[in-house]
Formats: structure tokens, sequence, C-alpha cells
């Protein structure tokens, strides 16, 4: 529930879902296990899971979902060792090579073996929905996986109109230049990470941790063209973050009297804690976006 990498999107138009021809929806894609010759499958599954009935969670105008991804293990290592000996045993018995195609079929005849007894792995993706400002907020650390999902959602709803939030920010710029005079956008403070790289793609990078970003060393390296790519920030001491030049927001944490502020909650109440927690974290993303959006000069031409 509490969200610890933040890929952001935002919707073109004004959106309002009626609960339930939402969860009808996506009620198409619920996951199902991998079936015998399948490798992976993806689909809904409940967004509180045991504890929760539905795909969907509506909750002050926000929306929780919930992919689940299922795949079969299947090392390389032992496909291409069975293959090597097919392979060398029909060279050997009909004294021929194998040529492309022929081992093209004898690796699909091998995986077809295979995948009935292989091994099942699982994960789940969270995202949420903000209707009121127009947040389509994934937890994840990766495009492919964000960008999944929303194809997911969009294949379950139809449409869904919405385009990276950071797509039209030169973040380097604006992380550079706070770097440089030390100073954040209001309600920001700058951190003690950060990695800092040459203009060139392949130019030299400086990684830096629990270090003092304000010293004459970093000084040095602004002043010798490095831009920022990655930098750490506080913000009003509740959620801290590391900012991107992509627009990711990574590694997450948040202030204890923040998680701590539901704690109250018996464990046999677990759905009303995870609604709490639900209406807690999204309440505290959207207030850190949108003041970080106000920062960066809000852009309201997202076509």
């Amino acid at each position: 529930m509490w969200f610890s990498n933040l890929i952001c999107y935002r919707f073109k138009q004004d959106v309002s879902y009626n609960q339930e021809d939402f969860e009808k929806a996506l009620e198409q894609d619920v996951f199902r296990p991998c079936g015998s010759q399948e490798m992976n499958t993806f689909g809904w599954t409940k967004a509180f899971g045991k504890h929760g009935q539905t795909l969907s969670h509506f909750s002050e105008k926000s929306i929780l979902v919930c992919a689940k991804r299922e795949e079969k293990v299947l090392p390389a290592s032992v496909i291409n060792d069975m293959l090597a000996e097919k392979i060398e045993l029909i060279e050997r018995e009909e004294n021929r090579p194998v040529k492309k195609k022929e081992k093209d079929e004898l690796k699909e005849n091998i995986l077809s073996t295979l995948l009935p007894q292989a091994f099942k792995k699982s994960s789940l993706q969270f995202a949420f929905i903000d209707q009121v400002n127009g947040w389509v907020i994934v937890n994840s650390a990766s495009f492919n996986k964000a960008e999944e999902l929303l194809a997911l959602l969009r294949k379950s709803l139809g449409t869904l109109p919405v385009v990276p939030a950071f797509a039209n920010y030169d973040l380097d710029v604006f992380l550079t230049d706070w770097l440089t005079h030390f100073n954040a956008p209001d309600g920001f403070a700058i951190g003690s990470d950060a990695e800092l790289q040459e203009p060139d793609d392949n130019g030299a990078q400086v990684k830096l941790k629990q270090h003092d970003l304000a010293s004459d060393e970093i000084k040095t390296h602004l002043e010798n063209g490095k831009r920022v790519t990655k930098l750490a920030l506080d913000w009003r001491e509740r959620v801290k973050f590391i900012l991107q030049n992509d627009g990711t927001l990574k590694r997450l944490s948040y202030a204890d009297a923040l998680k701590e502020q539901n704690a109250d909650i018996p464990k046999e109440d677990m759905a009303i804690k995870l609604d709490a927690d639900f209406i807690l974290i999204t309440e505290e993303i959207k207030e850190l976006l949108e003041e970080l959006t106000a920062g960066l000069g809000d852009k309201e031409d997202l076509a």
C-alpha cells in the first residue's frame, strides 16, 4: 500500500468513473493462472487481496487497482544445454549439420515439454487513479512494467487518454539549477544523494551517497559542465525520495508519524485499515506531486 516508486501520468481530459461500470470493465481481464503451454499471464486481481472482494477500490475520488503477473521460470541455460545435446546427437547419428530452422523447431519442442513442469512465480503491480487532479500513479521503478499495466487498463476500459506527467519538462535542467544554487522549490529540501553526468550520454558519471551536496567538490563538478540526473529531495519532512530526470520518483520513504497514523486500527479491521492507509498515502502523494509540478511551472499543454 505504501507506494515506494512512482511513475506518473496525467489525463488529457477530465475523467469520472462509475464504480459499477469500472468493476465490470476490469472483470473482462481478470487474472488467471498460466495454462500448461503459457509462459506468462497478466490480469486484474482484488485490490485489497484477501481482505477485499472487488478488483477496484474507490475511496475519496481515488481508485486503487492491482494487476497480477504469473510467469514460468525456465532458465535459458537449461534449454540451451538440452538443445545442444539434441543437435549433437542428430549431427553424430545422421552425419549432417542442423540448420537454423530445425534448431528453432527443436527449441520449440523442448519448451513445450518443459513448460507444464516449470516453476511459477507471481508479482503484484499497484496503481491508483486520482479523478480530481487527473493523475494515474503506478507503483513501479520500471517504465516497461508501468506501460504494461496501463495497456491492460486501456484494454479493459476501452480508452485511457494519459501521457507521461513530466514528458514536457527538461528535468535535468531543473535538477542542475536546484543543486547549483542549493535551492529547491518551496516545500522541498535537497538531500544527500545525487548523480551527475557529463552532457555526453557516454560521459563520466559521479554517484554520491550520504554526501554534503553543498560542498566545493560538487560546485566544481557543476562548474565543469556536469548535469544532475538524480537528486534526493525531502518534502516537508514527510516524504523523502529521489527525483530522476526521466520523471520517476524512486525510493520513497515516509516519516514515522505518517506510517503510524493508522496504527491504532485493530488487525481484525484490516479492510478498514487498508482503506485508511490508501486515503492517507494517496493524499500525501497527490499533494507532493501538485507542489512539485507547481515548483516546475505547471504545463497546461499535455498534448
